[in-house]
């Protein structure tokens, strides 16, 4: 794996949707929701993906403690100051800084930008074909809606086994300048590569919540979690290896 230092861009995520001046410029003054609520599986979100990308505001919204203490199973998010990721996997919280410095105790830490579920038990089922990246947010609509969980509501998921070809990041820094479209959102530091194997928290939303907890235009958030469980990350481009398992939520 090879990391560098670079300046997360998403332009070209947003780039349809902020085609006329008028609609970025209404978009820059009206912020989005930044607490919503949704059932089943009580997903939870603090913060906005897209308010983040437009203004670069990594202000604190909500604090861990108070979080955990809801007792999320699956969860994802950015640290408060774009100094880091968050990560629940199975109820664990894990954090990933993007450089050294002073740290406080993981329940004091605050997130700018945080989502999380709750399910009370698991489904699993043996991935038994490689999926491109392309094709992930319709293979995982798919195999929930097989295994009766209606994919026209939000739900979480999680995944053991490796990812191929990812590109994944770690925020370190806030950017000191102008935001918006085709602008830099923080300073990160990425990593990419052909496979790498780990877990996998990650939430798949409705239409609604693309932009809040999600890029826009896009279906799901992950962040991935070492095998030692020693590093997190937000994954920005993955597809999945034959052979991974996949957990959906037990009905």
């Amino acid at each position: 794996m090879r990391a560098t230092a670079l300046l997360c861009s998403f332009g070209a995520a947003f780039g349809a949707l902020f085609a006329f001046p008028a609609f970025a410029q209404q978009h820059r003054e009206a912020r989005p929701p930044t607490h919503t609520v949704t059932e089943p599986y009580h997903l939870e979100s603090f913060g906005s993906f897209s308010w983040l990308m437009l203004r670069g505001d990594f202000t604190a919204i909500v604090g861990l403690g108070s979080a955990l203490a809801q007792h999320p199973s699956t969860g994802v998010g950015a640290l408060a100051g774009a100094r880091g990721e968050i990560t629940i996997y199975e109820g664990k919280l894990f954090l990933s800084y993007g450089k050294p410095g002073p740290l406080l105790a993981p329940e004091k830490e605050k997130a700018a930008l945080l989502a999380f579920a709750t399910v009370p038990a698991w489904q699993s089922l043996t991935i038994d074909r490689d999926v491109a990246p392309q094709d992930v947010e319709s293979f995982i609509a798919d195999a929930a809606k097989a295994h009766g969980i209606d994919a026209e509501k939000s739900f979480p998921f999680e995944m053991q086994g490796s990812v191929m070809p990812y590109v994944m990041h770690v925020d370190m820094a806030p950017i000191k300048g102008p935001h918006g479209m085709g602008l830099p959102m923080a300073v990160a530091v990425e990593t990419k590569g052909e496979e790498i194997p780990g877990k996998i928290a990650a939430l798949y939303v409705t239409p609604n919540l693309e932009g809040i907890v999600t890029r826009g235009g896009q279906r799901i958030e992950a962040h991935w979690i070492s095998p030692d469980e020693q590093w997190t990350t937000r994954l920005d481009h993955w597809g999945i290896k034959r052979g991974a398992t996949l957990l959906l939520p037990k009905l």
